[in-house]
């Protein structure tokens, strides 16, 4: 597969908005776009935001018309979607994958939107931008600057190191490749489909939220069954927000995440390095991760450290 990097973002450039799943309410696009205003970008909000239908900002129709105006549209240069929520993967079966092959773009987004950044680059070699979207632009307890600083270093065409300091190794080692990853639960829905580029000396990036730890323990061991741990070049576990480890009444799990990758993502065949409590996730820190541009992640004595190699834009 040809890598496609989409143009650089550059200052005074305009930034389209979307709705790829759940809708979120005009004041929270509206406060996120003057926040993107005010670091000197345009914005161009689609009405398809504010269409409603369940909990999703319209129908499929109305989302995948979205998705294709904002791409067709010349004088949009950016894409970054309004949140995540659920059902972005209903949308890939009807897709339009050679208009965004046309129309390279950056496009943004996390969550659900896992779904829509792994599919547009299995099928056309797009980059795309595991990073914030406009809610969470406007977290109150979070450094949205900060969060909006490393999409706009990477975006802008600049190799970067990431901040690991806080992040703990499971296993040393060293190993370089092309970023993948993703919500957990939305990645291993696409497991075997043309949607998701296999993890063959990748550098896999996975996250979660509200999951219990005994359906994160079927899901690795999904994924060990499938060999999709078995040659990877490292593997990055980030935020894993609001896991559960017992039910109401119930007999606690009992296994830890750690517990569990330990389990399931390491073998006496791999050396690959292995770290959790990276920067990325649905709470706290909030790093871009460009999927298909190369990096680089060491653990080595303690210390950690991860960097793009390859410029992600052009």
């Amino acid at each position: 597969m040809n890598i496609l990097p989409p143009k650089k973002l550059n200052k005074g450039d305009t930034i389209g908005v979307i709705s790829m799943s759940h809708y979120v309410s005009d004041e929270t696009i509206a406060k996120a776009t003057e926040f993107i205003q005010n670091r000197g970008y345009n914005t161009y909000i689609h009405p398809q935001t504010k269409l409603r239908h369940h909990k999703q900002a319209g129908t499929i129709e109305d989302r995948l018309n979205a998705l294709h105006d904002v791409f067709a549209n010349p004088e949009i240069d950016a894409i970054i979607v309004t949140s995540g929520g659920n059902r972005a993967l209903h949308l890939l079966d009807h897709i339009d994958y050679e208009l965004i092959k046309q129309n390279p773009k950056i496009f943004c987004g996390y969550s659900d939107t896992s779904a829509l950044l792994n599919a547009f680059h299995a099928q056309t070699g797009l980059i795309t931008f595991h990073g914030p979207d406009l809610h969470r632009l406007t977290h109150p307890t979070e450094d949205v600057n900060q969060h909006f600083d490393i999409f706009e270093t990477v975006a802008n065409g600049n190799l970067f190191q990431y901040d690991m300091d806080k992040s703990q190794i499971i296993r040393q080692g060293t190993g370089e490749g092309l970023f993948v990853g993703g919500n957990l639960t939305l990645i291993q829905n696409m497991i075997k489909t043309k949607y998701l580029t296999d993890f063959k000396d990748k550098i896999v990036f996975i996250e979660d939220e509200k999951e219990t730890l005994w359906n994160l323990d079927r899901m690795l061991l999904f994924f060990k069954r499938h060999g999709y741990f078995d040659d990877c070049a490292g593997i990055i576990f980030g935020g894993f927000s609001e896991s559960v480890d017992y039910a109401t009444g119930k007999t606690p799990f009992g296994y830890s995440l750690e517990d569990l990758i330990k389990e399931h993502c390491m073998s006496s065949d791999t050396d690959f390095p292995i770290i959790t409590k990276a920067p990325f996730g649905h709470l706290g820190a909030m790093a871009t991760f460009p999927i298909g541009a190369k990096a680089s992640l060491s653990a080595q004595d303690n210390q950690v450290t991860l960097e793009l190699m390859q410029v992600a834009t052009k």
